[in-house]
């Protein structure tokens, strides 16, 4: 496979969809990663003002995920990328200044409906249409890996640029330079999308090469299909396998605390830890796409599935003192890192294989969208729940102790993932008919 084409189709268009994917939660999501002590400060809001928005968030794309998927069949991921992205950036000149905690909660749930219901589901459509059948996995692991490697040149290059400027005008002004220029980022990769899921008019490629043209639209909505989809047992299953994923990778978060917590290691420290598993996720994502196209993307789930739970399960019976942090010596670094990196490292390839098995589920090109949009909804359900549960647990057993518990329950709900994945490839092994469009 060379470098200029993937699945036959030109690989600045998998990379526009790369760099729009990433660029449409850099003002919800990126920049209170990077800057959270400046908004809070400069905006006067509190952490729970903040936790507020993100949940507002939550809800409305919990509701979005669904509904974004008939639409993404029906209009085409052309149109409602560029759309999202440009109302996105739109939305975000609504943090301009000092945004009060309402206006704050109320640009999030907006952000709900321009980053989810607009171009989640046209995302996972188009990254499918540009691929061949045997190339999904490749396809998707391309996209996971490029967006982590995209969202961590961003990250260094607003760092940069903030500190540069906060000791000629002080935080308040270089943040707004920070945020100004995000806004135009997301702008800029809307003309970008636009541009790139265009296809070029002499393009002569075979239709069975190039897979399906991600600049068309479909065919109306069809409340038969959407209820064919909904009656899939493997759709519903694929969920529950993105939920159990899901729900290890939003525990990467807890790195940085764990080793704070357990280890009595520094906050510079701590940072550098969660920093090497970030950087993890591009070489995951795409060598799991990879092996996933060859050894089979089901069996392959489960592999990455046991990773999990064993890094998880060593995690929770670490025999790490209960009644106080232990010192991170030299010593125990070589293998905690080994071990929080091999873990990681799992949780990413996950996320580069899990939406490319459509092909797999008999799903045609017309009901991707749908379908994807069912498996978001309840895949990422842990976006509402997981945060304050795993902090109640953390705050209610301080120490290791509590941490413990929730890598046990990762080593768990990953455990659950290996058996929805093995019982998903017995299902997909025994499927005869596909759910095709003359049926639906």
């Amino acid at each position: 496979m060379s470098f200029r084409s993937i699945a036959g189709s030109p690989l600045w268009r998998l990379w526009s969809l790369v760099i729009a994917g990433e660029a449409i939660f850099v003002l919800p999501f990126v920049l209170p990663r990077l800057f959270r002590p400046v908004m809070l400060a400069q905006w006067g809001i509190s952490n729970t003002d903040l936790g507020l928005a993100f949940s507002a968030y939550g809800i409305v794309a919990a509701v979005a995920y669904f509904a974004g998927g008939p639409l993404a069949d029906r209009f085409g991921p052309r149109v409602m990328m560029t759309l999202a992205l440009l109302s996105t950036a739109a939305c975000g000149l609504a943090l301009w200044g000092q945004p009060s905690a309402t206006r704050l909660l109320w640009t999030y749930a907006a952000f709900g409906v321009t980053t989810i219901l607009l171009f989640w589901a046209p995302m996972i459509r188009a990254t499918h249409d540009l691929a061949r059948t045997q190339t999904q996995g490749r396809a998707f692991g391309i996209l996971d890996a490029g967006r982590g490697l995209f969202a961590a040149l961003l990250a260094s290059l607003f760092s940069f640029v903030f500190a540069s400027l906060v000791d000629d005008g002080g935080e308040a002004d270089a943040f707004q330079a920070i945020l100004l220029l995000a806004i135009l980022s997301v702008a800029a990769s809307g003309a970008m999308i636009w541009l790139g899921l265009k296809r070029p008019a002499n393009d002569a490629s075979d239709t069975a090469n190039l897979g399906q043209d991600a600049d068309a639209p479909g065919q109306s909505i069809n409340v038969q299909a959407i209820g064919r989809v909904l009656r899939r047992r493997s759709v519903w299953l694929q969920g529950w396998i993105v939920l159990c994923a899901y729900c290890g990778y939003k525990s990467i978060d807890n790195y940085g605390i764990y080793v704070v917590d357990a280890y009595g290691a520094s906050s510079s420290r701590a940072a550098w830890v969660t920093t090497l598993a970030f950087w993890a996720r591009p070489i995951a994502a795409l060598s799991a796409g990879l092996v996933a196209d060859r050894a089979g993307r089901m069996g392959w789930l489960a592999v990455l599935f046991a990773v999990v739970a064993v890094g998880n399960g060593w995690l929770a019976i670490d025999h790490r003192p209960t009644n106080g942090p232990a010192a991170l010596t030299l010593s125990a670094t070589p293998v905690l890192l080994t071990l929080l990196a091999c873990t990681a490292a799992a949780i990413y390839g996950l996320r580069g294989v899990y939406f490319a098995v459509f092909d797999d589920l008999k799903i045609p090109p017309t009901l991707v969208g749908t379908a994807a949009g069912l498996v978001s909804l309840v895949g990422f359900l842990p976006d509402i729940f997981f945060g304050p549960v795993t902090g109640w647990v953390i705050d209610r057993h301080p120490g290791i102790t509590g941490h413990r518990m929730v890598f046990a329950g990762i080593a768990v709900m990953s455990v659950m993932g290996v058996a929805a994945s093995l019982w998903q490839r017995r299902d997909v092994s025994d499927a005869a008919n596909p759910l095709d469009q003359t049926s639906a």
